[in-house]
């Protein structure tokens, strides 16, 4: 029997209980919320559609659970600059969360959603106790889609195009490993820097016009779940917490990880052009400065 809890059903939360019950990722679903009259109403949505799973509001089942979903808390507004803003809202509620794991004996894999992911889910590996491996930070999935979805727009190749960095305004898309670009010379600093540009603000305008992602995260987290629960060991853009991997430690940052029913089973190191080294480079030193306010 697999299970799956949910802490935090808004906006994201609720999509991903859904998703994970029509397509059957897992045999139970645990959801919590800090709002009853909210977590009754998202628990009667969900039973109603009759399919066949189990659904609880019991949060003392989470102790059991193979992932627990972290999706509680404050998200981006249009009036919140960059997902970094939220770090000081949402660090309350991630303590609160990580008491709760310790106190359930909860020893399988945490996803963290809320933003400031990378910082968050830093946080989570330290304060609960867990595993590092048992600790990943969803966004990178996203992002890379949309990298995708922008180099083809523009009628050039993306496949083995990839994404590490932060969630947020320090992500670095991966133009070396583009099948037919010469090794990545064939996207130039000024193409690189636009397409890294639109990738940055590509979630504001879903957020103006209707208060937040949702579908896209909810799918890509979904294959998460699916990536965990069946131990696919797939290759995934997945924040880690490092110690030595690419030479660094003390931050979460999105690198190329394995991922199965342990968690990160690998953290799969790459090459970098010298674009992409000093980006991440940035990203790094912007994350180790966040994690450390985390901590």
């Amino acid at each position: 029997m697999s299970r799956l809890t949910i802490y935090g059903m808004g906006k994201i939360g609720g999509e991903v209980a859904c998703l994970a019950a029509v397509r059957g990722l897992v045999d139970e679903i645990v959801i919590a919320d800090a709002i009853p009259s909210f977590l009754n109403a998202q628990y009667l949505d969900l039973i109603h559609t009759g399919i066949d799973v189990n659904i609880t509001t019991d949060l003392s089942e989470m102790g059991e659970s193979d992932i627990t979903l972290f999706a509680a808390g404050f998200a981006r507004t249009p009036q919140v600059k960059t997902r970094a803003d939220l770090l000081n809202l949402n660090l309350p509620i991630v303590r609160e969360f990580c008491s709760r794991i310790k106190s359930s004996g909860f020893d399988g894999t945490v996803i963290t959603v809320t933003n400031p992911m990378d910082a968050l889910n830093f946080c989570i590996q330290k304060e609960s106790g867990l595993p590092r491996s048992r600790c990943l930070g969803f966004g990178g999935q996203l992002d890379l889609a949309r990298m995708k979805i922008f180099l083809k727009e523009r009628g050039l190749p993306y496949d083995g195009a990839w994404i590490m960095g932060e969630h947020g305004e320090f992500q670095v898309p991966l133009f070396s490993g583009i099948s037919g670009s010469n090794g990545g010379k064939d996207f130039p600093a000024a193409l690189r820097d636009e397409i890294q540009a639109q990738m940055r603000g590509a979630s504001m305008p879903i957020i103006q016009g209707k208060g937040g992602t949702v579908f896209g995260p909810a799918y890509h987290i979904s294959n998460l779940i699916d990536a965990v629960i069946r131990d696919k060991r797939e290759i995934i853009p997945c924040s880690c917490v490092l110690d030595g991997e690419f030479g660094l430690s003390g931050l979460s940052i999105c690198v190329p990880a394995r991922i199965g029913k342990s968690g990160v089973e690998e953290i799969v190191e790459r090459p970098l052009d010298e674009w992409e080294s000093e980006r991440f480079a940035g990203a790094v030193k912007h994350l180790k400065e966040l994690c450390g306010k985390a901590e």
